[in-house]
């Protein structure tokens, strides 16, 4: 015998399976076009109520103005740039900003309480952590706040060069000594310690390059002199890893010769 019996009309329907809710009614259609719309309203003008609350510090600063009462102009000129700067730090929406521009509000309405209305401390404190509250209340969970966007990586120590390479590399003329030069840029990246000592020899080889290079794309014939030239770079770039990889044989060879040394005396070897 089955457990199920008929819903009364006062009960709820059961709900859906999930995926299968089904087309929604006409009036869950507009109400869920209207909570968007709010949606999208409420993120649009997020902060811009805050400045209304201060437009009576405008009247007051030109008051004190008229009295020159200088501590009254500094609190209302306090009062309504903090607010202006939660408003613009409200809009930004990242990470934070609801949390920043509370504090502001909240320093704004103790500086007002205790600078120019002349209320005691513990009101002046008082009046801050309502506008502080306040403002949190408002706006905290309005919008998605995102986090800053990360900085952009520093560039390495060949990024440069590369990019002059490749500036070089288009040319279909310069192909080949471009080639070897990628390969020592290759040998460098493996070996950053390199670098240094080898900067000189890539700063002369691709201004040299570059400036052939600027000269053959505005229309210059080559001259008989070039193919030459351009073998001695060539064969320059090779002679550069080669003494790369020379070096860095003889290190390895040291440090062969080190521990065979160090294991000998050890007792080991």
């Amino acid at each position: 015998m089955s457990d199920q019996r008929p819903r009364r009309p006062w009960e709820p329907p059961p709900p859906r399976p999930w995926g299968n809710e089904g087309p929604l009614q006409p009036w869950d259609q507009a109400r869920a076009q209207v909570e968007q719309g709010f949606s999208r309203f409420r993120a649009g003008t997020r902060g811009l109520l805050l400045p209304l609350f201060t437009w009576p510090l405008f009247f007051d600063a030109i008051w004190e103005i008229g009295t020159g009462d200088v501590r009254g102009l500094v609190a209302a000129a306090l009062g309504i740039g903090l607010t202006v700067g939660a408003t613009a730090t409200l809009r930004r929406g990242r990470k934070g900003d609801t949390q920043r521009a509370a504090l502001m509000v909240g320093a704004a309405s103790g500086v007002v309480a205790g600078l120019g209305a002349a209320l005691n401390p513990l009101m002046a404190v008082l009046l801050g952590a309502g506008g502080w509250l306040g403002t949190r209340l408002l706006y905290d969970g309005a919008v998605q706040e995102v986090a800053p966007p990360a900085p952009p990586p520093p560039p390495g120590p060949l990024d440069e060069h590369r990019a002059r390479l490749a500036r070089i590399a288009a040319e279909p003329r310069l192909a080949g000594v471009s080639g070897a030069l990628a390969g020592v840029l290759d040998d460098l990246s493996a070996r950053p310690e390199r670098i240094t000592e080898a900067r000189r020899f890539l700063v002369v080889h691709l201004d040299g390059l570059d400036r052939i290079r600027e000269r053959l794309q505005a229309g210059a014939e080559p001259p008989e002199g070039l193919p030459k030239l351009l073998e001695d770079l060539t064969s320059a770039a090779d002679e550069m890893r080669d003494r790369i990889r020379a070096e860095e044989t003889a290190a390895l060879d040291i440090q062969v010769k080190v521990l065979a040394e160090r294991l000998r005396q050890e007792g080991y070897a």
